[in-house]
């Protein structure tokens, strides 16, 4: 858990571990970061058939908005929004969907889909600069930790509990 306020630095010898290619993925009111190998794939409304997102009418999760067919497989959409502000936007014509790969509770899934505002933005983090880090794990529903990129404030989203969100969708969706 990270208090306050605190520089990290990293000290890494080997060359490749240097950089990690993350992405900025733009949410209602903040962005988020994420590692880019945690996404397999960004769509857009233009991608999408009117029979590729099914909405849920039932009342499942609060934050599920339904199914994305992707990759002659059902994905379920989520709300990040919903996670960490307990507000779930609606969908407009506009829509650009990020497919995320599982690595937690969630693999047996395979993939979850999250709703973003816009196309996400790549960003190479070198390791070896500083990164003010603030907030605690604890401040908000779904977010690992806080942090100051160039002025910006960023979240690096919880994926532990955002796959437990995922298996929860799932296995209503069985029951």
């Amino acid at each position: 858990m990270v208090e306050n306020k605190t520089v990290v630095k990293a000290e890494v010898t080997e060359a490749s571990l240097l950089q990690v290619n993350s992405l900025l993925l733009p949410v209602i009111g903040t962005v988020l970061l994420v590692p880019q190998l945690s996404v397999a794939e960004v769509l857009s409304s233009n991608d999408l058939s009117a029979e590729d997102v099914r909405l849920d009418k039932t009342p499942g999760s609060p934050h599920g908005y339904g199914w994305v067919h992707w990759r002659d497989q059902n994905v379920p959409l989520l709300s990040f929004d919903s996670i960490y502000s307990g507000q779930r936007p609606s969908l407009d014509q506009d829509l650009k969907i990020v497919i995320c790969n599982t690595v937690f509770a969630a693999t047996a899934t395979g993939f979850y889909a999250l709703v973003v505002t816009g196309f996400p933005r790549a960003l190479r983090l070198n390791m070896d600069t500083k990164m003010a880090v603030e907030g605690s794990m604890s401040d908000l529903q779904g977010v690992q930790m806080r942090v100051m990129i160039d002025g910006e404030e960023v979240l690096v989203p919880d994926f532990e509990f955002i796959e437990q969100v995922v298996c929860e969708i799932a296995e209503n969706k069985e029951s």
